[in-house]
């Protein structure tokens, strides 16, 4: 049998059973898409690590759908009424593993997921679907498809993106719960000791640049790629060997590091070796998941972040600091992909970079202590990101009456 016929069969076993009190996780992309790492991580993982931290699993049994169970479950295992259960249960053959996986699914009361919903589309009307998502950013849906009846509510970062998120996912007003994200929550607690767990050179300065992916070989995505950057390097303004030998320099002059951090999706094929560069180094997906490191546990420690259209910059207005994006390609992105705003320079709250030399000036005014670009952010931010705080995961779950 397959899982939606399996699903019907337990639909119909619970459909008069009172529900009970479990919260399900689960965080990525479509289970044809796996990427390691992604199917615990993100918002989900920040709330559920918040649930733990005031005891939420006396009250509540606590249950993720993950891929493979045993990464995680010996993390927690000191936790009562948590549990890891395969989303690949759905299907299975062995029955015991069935009836866990549709007795949480049948009976949750509150679903929490950060990107795909489909496993949650056939829940009763009595069960609160919450997609958290993963970004409040600039680039838009490839799908016109209205959200409206896929889950009940969709939280966002500030009051300009509920306007955004409501239009562009065919949402009401009352389905969008302006709480912030609670992986931001993690910038206020950040990793101590991170250069030596992540094996990232110590510096005066860090500055993390922070492109969206572009290319992946995930399958299932490739619906998502695009051109990619013109040059040697593979990635945006930066076109050869000779300007990141140059841009390496300047940074090396004055103790300042250049973290580069890809998107999972990102196929690091695409994008040339860093390896002989002293101030320039590449933070891989890989390395922070064998660490189990959630990204914006050290994003505190940029003293600015160069990005393009990618939802980190969102992220990080909650600490006030120099932001930069690389813009060389908007007008191709704009007709392949397409903005949330159809002027979406106004929205962007830091410095414009198209050329080579405007990436070397930004450095330079971070090395120098200047912050060019705080009169625009300052003009924007209070509307993207409502919160400067560590509360959102704790507003979220107040928000829906879980506390």
């Amino acid at each position: 049998m397959s899982s939606d016929d399996y699903e019907k069969e337990y639909r119909n076993l619970y459909r008069d059973a009172p529900l009970k009190d479990i919260i399900i996780f689960r965080s990525g992309p479509m289970p044809e898409s796996y990427i390691r790492g992604m199917d615990f991580d993100d918002n989900a993982r920040a709330l559920f690590e918040y649930a733990l931290s005031i005891n939420l699993n006396e009250r509540y049994e606590l249950v993720w759908f993950v891929k493979y169970p045993t990464e995680w479950e010996s993390k927690f295992s000191r936790y009562e009424n948590v549990y890891f259960i395969s989303y690949e249960d759905s299907f299975a053959e062995e029955k015991n593993k069935r009836d866990a996986y549709y007795r949480a699914l049948c009976l949750a009361k509150y679903i929490f997921m950060t990107d795909t919903y489909g496993f949650a589309l056939n829940s009763r009307a009595d069960q609160i679907r919450i997609m958290l998502w993963h970004g409040c950013g600039f680039k838009t849906r490839l799908s016109n498809n209205s959200c409206a009846d896929k889950y009940e509510y969709m939280t966002v970062t500030g009051d300009e993106y509920a306007k955004v998120h409501a239009r562009i996912y065919g949402l009401s007003d009352d389905q969008i719960l302006v709480t912030g994200y609670p992986k931001v929550d993690y910038i206020f607690h950040p990793l101590q000791d991170w250069q030596k767990v992540l094996n990232v050179p110590k510096a005066n300065k860090y500055i993390f640049w922070l492109p969206t992916f572009r290319n992946t070989q995930i399958v299932g995505l490739e619906r998502l790629n695009l051109t990619l950057p013109t040059g040697e390097i593979g990635l945006p303004v930066i076109k050869d060997f000779h300007q990141l030998k140059e841009l390496n320099e300047i940074l090396a002059a004055n103790d300042t590091v250049m973290l580069i951090k890809l998107h999972p999706f990102q196929d690091p094929a695409s994008i040339c070796d860093m390896e002989g560069f002293s101030n320039i180094c590449m933070l891989a997906h890989k390395r922070l998941v064998d660490h189990d490191v959630q990204f914006n546990h050290i994003l505190g420690y940029a003293d600015a972040i160069i990005s393009d259209y990618s939802s980190v910059a969102v992220d990080y207005l909650v600490l006030d600091r120099p932001i930069a994006f690389t813009l060389d390609d908007m007008e191709t992105y704009d007709k392949e992909r397409g903005f949330v705003w159809d002027d979406v320079k106004k929205w962007l709250p830091g410095v414009e970079i198209y050329t080579y030399e405007d990436f070397t000036m930004f450095i330079e005014s971070v090395i120098a202590g200047e912050d060019i670009g705080k009169s625009k952010r300052d003009s924007i931010s209070r509307k993207m990101q409502k919160y400067r705080d560590d509360k959102n995961s704790a507003r979220v779950l107040k928000a829906l009456g879980i506390v």
